[in-house]
Order: structure tokens, then sequence, then C-alpha cells
């Protein structure tokens, strides 16, 4: 069935007919209880007015999916795969949704396409294999992607639902409501922005549609594709011609967030046959080996050999990159404590003029000096000398000076920043990987927090965050791009102070701070900022050439740009974890006449320690099979955006993104 284009998508969904035959397939299949615990029984004995309370919560905005409940089933080679199955009522309204988006869905679908589409199955693939084996596509490419349905992400699927419903009535709704039920799946299995729950019956619609891209890229060109679900193989006339597209392959499943196994992937021909869909492809002959893996489920989940695989190449990831915790930092933040100079190393001691430790000047980068502190001459110059930065803060964190010698960048990259400064293209797509940056590390950074207090009000705003990322690629200049930062922070600064002890409700950042949360924040931020700016130097970038933030005298916004990926796992989200752990607690934080909040010495203490501990642990580098403390991952940011200014070129410059 074919819709008319001014058919209303939303209003069809929340129509009794469409809801009570889809109520009708998930009590036709018999499938078992949720989350929930309600059965079958149970729910037909009051499902018309279950039906109705469904579709006006759903329009009103006020539905909230049950729990799912997780099963895992044995699986036929060994290991077990793990459903999660959504309640009878939330299946109902997976199923209506799927019944409502197919008939629009399923035209745009490719022909080589063949799981969970109507009037296709195992046997049409199969003849399709032997049409092309016939037609002298004899080399094939058996593919096997990883753990497929628990890598599709879900702000490229989101993406891709709404540009296929472009220009339908109720088509942004209906994209909303997924994205809705993709949030809460999130929050139930505890990963963050990926994965389809097998189990739903909305699942292998969203499947087909997160995999079209691949069908289009690579069906054509003297290649032919036959998939089924996440299976698949990639037929082809020459051995040549099947080793370059499965490089395309790899390529376009890359751009999806998606892997192929190498043990499972081989070029091979009919000669030697192959395994697919449970039939074996043997020169001209077919033989069927196992049952349909729609019933079997076999294409669903991969077994315990992909998990020791992945955890081989972290090992070994692990082991080639190596333990680099970064810059050094010397703190010397306690009153009464002084730095001087022995034997060519730098000498801290106390307020009786008693050594506390003596450092060699090749084991410090940079040393804080704060309010109550001092240095001798001997220790600024002998810092100069072996080009130590030496900085001064103030109570609150924030620099009030520095010594460190001359630096002079190179020329040519600082032109290069000041073009793409000028530039209003490259500029907006540089600006727009820093505000796509943060918005994903602050609803990562919630997503994290509300793992366990699951506050309805946080997830709330998640959801809204999720809608503004998803304008991202519509605004067309800077000053779209910073609006949309700034709607996003106005749901996410409240959400944080829901999930951190003690903090005011609702929460507002504040600079100066009149509030504890808002001096942790401002105090960690600072340390983030020297720490960005020694970055920002060692890439030779000037720091004053901002993208996202304004140039202006006396400000360093090139550095504010780079602390941007961080600023949520770094200054926010730490603040969080070191208040509600309890090693941040009021009696640090003092009010004084001004209203403004002081910072006891134990509470300078208590952030700085948690700040180091925190930049000492390692992290994925984005596009990079590689692991790397904090300080390093800065200077890798900075070096990034150095050549992306020098390339002219926005997709050099890859922020970090948190991982749930």
């Amino acid at each position: 069935m074919t819709l008319p284009r001014q058919h209303d998508l939303w209003q069809r969904l929340l129509s009794y007919r469409v809801l009570d035959a889809a109520w009708e397939k998930v009590r036709a299949n018999g499938g078992c209880s949720g989350g929930d615990n309600v059965t079958i029984p149970q729910f037909q004995a009051g499902a018309g007015r279950r039906l109705a309370d469904l579709a006006r919560a759903v329009e009103k905005g006020e539905w909230s999916p049950a729990p799912y409940r997780r099963v895992e089933i044995p699986k036929r080679k060994g290991g077990v795969r793990t459903l999660r199955i959504p309640s009878l009522i939330d299946r109902v309204l997976h199923s209506a949704i799927a019944a409502v988006l197919t008939p629009v869905l399923e035209p745009q679908f490719e022909e080589g396409s063949f799981a969970y589409r109507p009037g296709r199955s195992v046997k049409q693939a199969v003849r399709a294999i032997e049409h092309w084996r016939d037609a002298g596509y004899w080399h094939v490419i058996e593919a096997d992607i990883v753990g497929y349905f628990d890598a599709v992400r879900h702000d490229q699927l989101l993406a891709k639902l709404e540009a296929a419903l472009e220009g339908w009535p109720g088509g942004a709704q209906i994209t909303d409501l997924v994205a809705h039920i993709l949030l809460h799946q999130a929050l139930d299995c505890g990963i963050e922005g990926k994965g389809l729950a097998q189990g739903s019956p909305l699942s292998p619609l969203l499947a087909n549609l997160y995999l079209d891209a691949l069908d289009e890229e690579i069906h054509g060109r003297g290649i032919r594709i036959v998939r089924f679900a996440d299976d698949f193989v990639v037929l082809c006339k020459r051995r040549k011609s099947a080793e370059a597209a499965l490089e395309e392959v790899e390529a376009t499943l890359t751009a999806h967030g998606l892997e192929l196994h190498p043990g499972g992937t081989r070029v091979l021909d009919f000669d030697r046959g192959f395994e697919f869909l449970g039939h074996l492809f043997v020169r001209s002959m077919v033989m069927q080996q196992v049952s349909d893996p729609e019933e079997d489920m076999v294409s669903l989940l991969r077994g315990v050999a992909e998990a020791d695989t992945a955890l081989a190449e972290e090992i070994s990831t692990e082991v080639d990159a190596g333990y680099d915790r970064g810059d050094r930092v010397l703190y010397v933040t306690e009153p009464g404590r002084r730095v001087g100079l022995r034997n060519l190393s730098f000498s801290v001691t106390n307020k009786a003029g008693e050594e506390i430790a003596g450092i060699a000047h090749a084991r410090v980068d940079r040393i804080e000096i704060g309010p109550g502190a001092s240095a001798d001459w001997a220790a600024v110059e002998w810092a100069l000398g072996s080009e130590t930065e030496l900085v001064l803060v103030d109570g609150r964190g924030r620099l009030t000076g520095r010594v460190s010698p001359p630096t002079t960048g190179p020329a040519e990259l600082h032109l290069a920043q000041a073009a793409a400064v000028m530039d209003e293209g490259l500029r907006c797509e540089l600006v727009r990987r820093l505000v796509e940056a943060r918005i994903r590390n602050q609803r990562t950074q919630l997503f994290r927090l509300n793992r366990r207090p699951r506050n309805p009000q946080v997830t709330v705003a998640l959801a809204a965050m999720g809608r503004h990322l998803r304008k991202l690629p519509h605004a067309g200049d800077v000053a779209a791009l910073r609006g949309l930062e700034g709607v996003a922070a106005a749901e996410y600064w409240p959400a944080l102070g829901l999930l951190t002890r003690g903090a005011e409700a609702p929460f507002r950042r504040q600079r100066p701070a009149h509030t504890a949360l808002n001096a942790a924040l401002n105090y960690l931020a600072a340390l983030l900022e020297r720490d960005c700016y020694a970055a920002t130097l060692a890439a030779g970038l000037h720091p004053g050439f901002g993208l996202l933030h304004t140039p202006r005298d006396r400000a360093d916004a090139a550095v504010f740009d780079l602390m941007e990926p961080f600023r949520a796992p770094l200054a926010e989200g730490l603040a969080a974890f070191l208040f509600n752990a309890k090693r941040l607690r009021g009696k640090m934080f003092t009010p004084t006449d001004s209203g403004l909040v002081r910072i006891s010495t134990a509470g300078r203490r208590a952030l700085i320690t948690g700040y180091e501990q925190a930049l000492a642990k390692r992290v994925n580098a984005p596009g990079r099979k590689v692991r790397l403390a904090w300080r390093p991952m800065m200077r890798r940011q900075a070096q990034d955006m150095a050549r992306a200014c020098r390339k002219a070129d926005p997709t050099l410059f890859r922020p970090y993104l948190m991982e749930a």
C-alpha cells in the first residue's frame, strides 16, 4: 500500500483502527510480558481502555515507555543472544509506528534488501543470488557486520528518518516519538546513543532504514548486493572488482559507525562455495543447511568470539599507544607555601621553611601558585630558563598572571587561522563541529549521571537536547549555531543541578559564583582553560583567533573553542561527581559579604586532586584506534584544528565525543 503524500502520519498513528490492528498483531504473536509483567490475558481484559489511554498519552506528550524485559536465549552455535522485550502496550505502539511508516519507507528501499519487508523472504534472496550467479557474477564478498543491532547510531538513524519523512504531515512528530523511544531504550540498557532493541516490532524497519545507504552505494556499476538484515553478500564479475568493492563497503559502514568482522568477511567465488542464509552455494548447486534466519535469529547477535576479538584489539591498542599523562603540573596553592630553587630543582617549602618536596625541572611543565603562596626570584628565573610556565591564580582558580618565555608561533598558521575566521563557510563548518561536540557531550554527561536516579525531568531535557542536535545540520550560519548551543544549555544546566547533591533548584549558571556548585564549576573550568592554553600554544595556534568565540582584545578565544568538547567531562561532570561522592561539601564554600562564594583551602585541594585524578584516565581519541590521557588528547585536538585551518578543510578536525 502507498499512502498519498497529504496523509497525516501522526493522526493515522493515533487512530483507534491502527492501534487496534497493532494490538491484534501483538496478540496473534503470543509473546511474553515485558518489564511491567502484564501478560496478554491481563491486557486483553481491558484492551479497549488501554488503547484509548495510550492514544491520549502519546498525543499529549505524556507517554513514557515501561522497562524492557531482558531475556538471554542460547544460540545454536553456542553463547547467548540478548533480547530486550518491550511491554505489551509499548509493543502495540511500536507495531503501530511500523505499520504507519512501512508504506512511506518501503518504496524508498532498494531491490537488494530482503529481510522484514512485505512480500519478501529468504527464498527470494536465494533466488536473487542464483540469478546474479547465472549472469556471470562469480566472485563474492561474504560480509559480516560486528554486533549490528547494538551499533546503530541513533543520531544518524533519526537524521535518515527525518529525511525520509520530509514533506509528510505529522512526520516531525513521528520522528520525535521514535527519538523518545530510542532515548528510553538507551537509558534502560545503559548505552547512550546506540543500539536497537531486539524484541521490538519497530527495530527491523529501523534496521533496514539504517542500512539502506549501503544498498544505494554498492548496488550498480558492475556490483550487486543481496542483503538480509545485517547479513549480506556482494557479487562481482571479477576478483579485482570484488576487492575494490570490499574497500567501498568498509568505508560506507565506517561512516555509519559500523565495522566488518575480520573473521567473517572475505572474498570467495562459487567454485569454493559459501554459506548464506542457511544455504550452501557451490558452483551451480544450492543446498539448504539450517532453518530460516527469521525464525532462529542467527543474524541478530554475534557470539563470544566477537567479544574476544574486540577485547584482544583493545588490549593491543593500549600496548601500542603506551600511557602518556602529558603535561605535569605542580600546584602550590596552600597559604604559606613557597617555591624555591635547590640544586637546579624546584623546591617547595612550608610556613616553617621545611622542604616538602624537591622536583627536577624536567618533571614539571607548569607551576601554579595560589593566594598566600609565593615563589623566589631564583625559581622564577629558572622557570623562564627551563621553559616551565609559571602562573598565578586567585582563590577562585582564575588566572591573575603568567610568567613564561617569549613565544612566537608560526606566522603562516596564524594567517590560516585568521583566514578561517574570515571565511564564513569554513568557519561555520568548524563551529558546527564544536557545537555538536558540546551538546553531545552535555547529553552524554547527563545520561551517565541519570543512570541510577532516572529523574524524569532529566529525561525530558535529554529528549529536548536531542531535538536541538537534529537541527544542527540545517543551521546556516555561526549565529544560528550559537543559538542552538544556547537553547541546549538552557535544558542542560537545570538538569545538571537536579543530578548534583546539594545544588539549588532550578540551577542557573553564574560567573562570578554565588553558589557552591557554580564556584566549583568556575574553578575546574579555570584549570581546564590553562591546560587548553598550553595545548593551543604547543600546536602553534594563536590563542586569540577564535571561531565559535568571537576574537576580542585580551581574550583567548581559540582556547575557549578548544575547551568546548572537554567542559562536560572535565568540569561539569567532575563537579557533580565530587559533590555526589561527598569529596566536596557545603562547608568548603563560604558566602562573602558581597554575596559571592569563597572556596576553602580544603575545597581547592579537593578540586585539584579530583581534576588531576580525572586527567590521568585514558580515553579513546576520535577517529584513531588509540587511547590517550586527557592532556595529550587536548594537544591532539589542537593539532587537528591547526591542520584544518592550514588545509581549509573542516573534516580534519574531529572533536572529542564522550562515550556512555
